[in-house]
């Protein structure tokens, strides 16, 4: 289990593409907590336990929803702002304590196939890809939208070619 998050070794592109999808099914515990989160927000917000959920009827919860609707029309920023201060520390510690597995999965996996292409170069372009990515990814949250777009393009472009493009290794170990 170690070898998976070590950062040597190679793979090839199908065992990239394995532990792609097993770095996916990482992130559903990730989903299942925000999803949690978010309904506790709500409650709470509506000033109901989760015990309490199951009492309330539909036009009463009809109408939280359009207030809470026009309540983040008008100022977004400052609902969420508010949601955010409101969440307790633990919610931080959870979202970190299970983001940090698929990362580092994630990365150790990159590295290595990028190990497996380029023997010689490997530190240099495992590097510079994940710059690239961070900076993308700055960049499309304080710009616009359009750089979301060349950042999806981007890592599609290198996860394809990190498939494809054949290894000079014989048999990978890692």
């Amino acid at each position: 289990m170690r070898k998976y998050f070590r950062f040597f070794g190679t793979i090839s592109g199908t065992t990239l593409v394995t532990r792609t999808l097993l770095s996916i099914l990482m992130l559903f515990p990730l989903l299942i907590l925000l999803i949690f989160w978010w309904t506790n927000t709500f409650l709470n917000l509506m000033g109901l336990t989760l015990s309490e959920a199951g009492k309330i009827d539909q036009e009463e919860a009809n109408k939280f929803g359009e207030e809470l609707g026009n309540r983040i029309a008008e100022n977004p920023s400052d609902f969420f702002s508010e949601v955010l201060i409101n969440t307790g520390l633990i919610w931080y510690v959870l979202l970190i304590v299970l983001i940090i597995p698929v990362i580092w999965f994630w990365l150790a996996n990159l590295y290595k196939r990028v190990s497996a292409i380029f023997i010689s170069n490997r530190k240099k372009i495992f590097f510079s890809i994940v710059f690239i990515e961070i900076i993308l990814l700055i960049l499309s949250f304080l710009i616009s939208k359009i750089l979301f777009s060349i950042l999806v393009i981007f890592k599609s472009v290198v996860f394809i070619s990190l498939v494809i493009y054949p290894s000079p290794i014989g048999e990978h170990e890692g």
